[in-house]
């Protein structure tokens, strides 16, 4: 915690379930939480209740409120169409730091224009993918380090049966390039079905993808998400989902495979009757013991203030999310041009979005 944390004022814009994660992280770094904003009344003064925050700051506009508090950090907890239009601008206040809530962006043109508009404000901005803080692929990632599995050869993860890239897939795929040593991605080859138009988080989303892509030291990674709803009339499925339900188990399941042995991490929360992380080697499976840790959006903010002191690259830093994102925006080009992406790419848009607009799928 840092001795000069009492001269940073933290405010939020939208006030929904995870914004609660985010004041938690202010207040175990003893930076007041000054004002918040949502165009939702009850949901604004249920946030100003439980955080102490009186009645005359809180807004329902949230410009208004950057106006008038200027805050020396904000916190973007809206859903995934508003991050960039809220980040940008937010930035025009110039605070010291924007933590938005992930995906950065629903298109990489909205990402650098989030990621340039903080530049120009001297803006610290980092992006929501907390996992890289829980215990369970902290316990995964150290034991990789250390050498438990060998040289890691192969990655393969899956999301619930309800998901997709832009709503989970883009956790699990931060994980898999932090495990990766955030090396970057030379190629992705990817295919989704999206026949049912859905909504999630204020965005269009597919309902089934495999991405498979491939890592500039050689490292394949394999991706799979969604196909719940992908049924024929009578019921039976077009596309066969690994688990029936939505668990903890199956978020983010992710086998890491080494030359000597392999990692198992069964998600957000633990398998009935199995260890949650475990190493499988030489025919043996051990369960590894996770570290205590402090919570995830607790250190977030510390390194964040860090970051603000010293200059250091936080670890979500918006650069890392962009990168993200970009394997997102790759998998659905792949679709649509039904080939191999080669990585870096210079599409602005989101191609799902001009696929569907375009009667494409």
């Amino acid at each position: 915690m840092s001795d000069k944390s009492k001269e940073y004022r933290a405010v939020v814009i939208a006030c929904g379930r995870i914004s609660g994660a985010h004041a938690h992280g202010y207040q175990s770094n003893n930076i007041p939480i000054v004002a918040c904003a949502d165009i939702n009344q009850d949901a604004v003064n249920a946030f100003g209740e439980r955080f102490g925050i009186p009645k005359e700051r809180r807004y329902l506009d949230y410009n208004e409120m950057l106006d008038k508090e200027r805050p020396e950090i904000v916190s973007v907890c809206s859903h995934h169409h508003l991050h960039a239009p809220m980040t940008i601008d937010s930035a025009k206040y110039k605070p010291l730091a924007i933590f938005c809530e992930k995906p950065i962006a629903l298109s990489l043109g909205e990402a650098d224009a989030m990621i340039n508009a903080c530049k120009e404000s001297n803006t610290v901005l980092i992006i929501g993918h907390q996992r890289r803080f829980s215990p369970q692929y902290v316990c995964a990632y150290n034991a990789l380090k250390d050498g438990a599995i060998g040289e890691l050869v192969s990655m393969e993860a899956h999301g619930h049966p309800w998901t997709s890239l832009l709503v989970d897939g883009t956790h699990t795929i931060d994980l898999l390039r932090w495990y990766a040593d955030d090396l970057p991605i030379s190629w992705v080859f990817g295919q989704i079905d999206s026949r049912t138009h859905r909504s999630a988080w204020g965005s269009l989303v597919e309902d089934a993808t495999i991405s498979i892509f491939n890592f500039n030291n050689g490292i394949r990674t394999i991706l799979t998400l969604g196909g719940a709803n992908l049924t024929k009339d009578d019921g039976n499925a077009y596309f066969e989902p690994l688990w029936k339900g939505v668990e903890g188990s199956n978020y983010h399941h992710i086998i890491l495979r080494g030359t000597e042995g392999q990692i198992e991490i069964d998600g957000d929360a633990p398998t009935p009757g199995r260890p949650w992380v475990r190493l499988i080697k030489n025919g043996a499976i051990k369960e590894l013991e996770l570290p205590k840790l402090p919570s995830a959006h607790a250190e977030i903010v510390r390194l964040l203030i860090e970051s603000i002191e010293t200059g250091s690259k936080h670890l979500l830093d918006a650069s890392s999310a962009r990168a993200t994102l970009e394997v997102i925006i790759a998998t659905f080009e792949s679709s649509r041009k039904r080939s191999i992406i080669q990585l870096p790419i210079d599409i602005k848009e989101n191609p799902l979005f001009e696929m569907i607009n375009l009667g494409e799928i």
